[in-house]
């Protein structure tokens, strides 16, 4: 494992985590801008004057979010020593040479669920 060359222009790369860290902050972004719109409505719904005709507000949420990837991967290691995993889009080059399965290093799946408990599932400390 050795440093990586400069990569060629037009290439982009990125780590896993922050591929990884960047795909849940888009799933929270997005479920903010249901929430905000939501609220908005229902502020409106509530200042509507009576007898008027206001639809009330609908919330959405997202109950599960699923994302598969296939991508290159790299393993590489830093001047401090530490070992990094970078992904990037698969090459048509290697495509081309190789084949699809063979350019595709990593196939990454994360599933996104909110946890929920319920009292039944929630047990008293031993101590």
């Amino acid at each position: 494992m050795t440093t990586p060359p400069q990569a060629p222009t037009g290439t982009q790369q990125a780590e896993l985590g922050l591929l990884l860290a960047g795909a849940v902050r888009g799933v929270v972004a997005a479920q903010d801008v249901l929430d905000t719109s939501a609220r908005e409505r229902a502020e409106g719904y509530l200042a509507a004057p009576a007898g008027t005709l206001a639809l009330p507000p609908l919330w959405f949420a997202f109950d599960a979010v699923s994302l598969e990837i296939e991508v290159s991967s790299e393993v590489t290691r830093t001047a401090a020593g530490q070992t990094r995993l970078l992904c990037r889009t698969v090459n048509p080059v290697t495509v081309g040479l190789y084949g699809y399965t063979a350019s595709t290093g990593t196939r990454v799946r994360v599933s996104l669920v909110p946890q929920r408990f319920t009292p039944s599932e929630v047990t008293p400390s031993p101590t």
